[in-house]
């Protein structure tokens, strides 16, 4: 190798190793047949709770699809997706971290993916629900 070859390779190496892409950044989406957002109502969010109940965050990856305000609650409706599964649901979000942009403007001119998502499930007023904890920071 010349040596500007070396250099530029060497820029190169060191400007990747310092960035802090998310885990799935440069991996394809996986398959969803499902662009609607499904019923949300107690029944089917119970149901998609039970179903997360033994689930760990990695085994999903987390698409945006809108806010939604209820009392005075604020959820993210958000699509769960992996390659078995695609389902919307409502997560608690009470943590503005860095949502807070992304709310103002309800997701406009933002990335669909939310990296590295982090939920539990909490009981809240005898109900449980799916709750935001944190996430991989924005990347515009």
């Amino acid at each position: 190798m010349k040596p500007t070859q070396i250099m530029i390779f060497t820029v190169a190496l060191l400007f990747t190793s310092s960035c802090d892409f998310p885990e799935h950044y440069f991996t394809p989406d996986p398959n969803c047949n499902s662009n609607a957002i499904e019923d949300l109502g107690n029944e089917k969010q119970k149901e998609l709770v039970a179903k997360l109940r033994n689930v760990a965050p990695k085994e999903y990856r987390y698409y945006f699809k809108t806010f939604k305000e209820e009392g005075n609650n604020t959820y993210m409706i958000t699509n769960f997706r992996n390659d078995e599964s695609c389902f919307d649901i409502k997560m608690l979000v009470d943590k503005w971290d860095r949502l807070a942009g992304m709310k103002r403007t309800n997701g406009k001119s933002y990335p669909k993916e939310l990296y590295d998502l982090k939920w539990k499930i909490e009981s809240i007023d005898g109900a449980e629900v799916v709750k935001y904890l944190s996430m991989h920071k924005i990347i515009d």
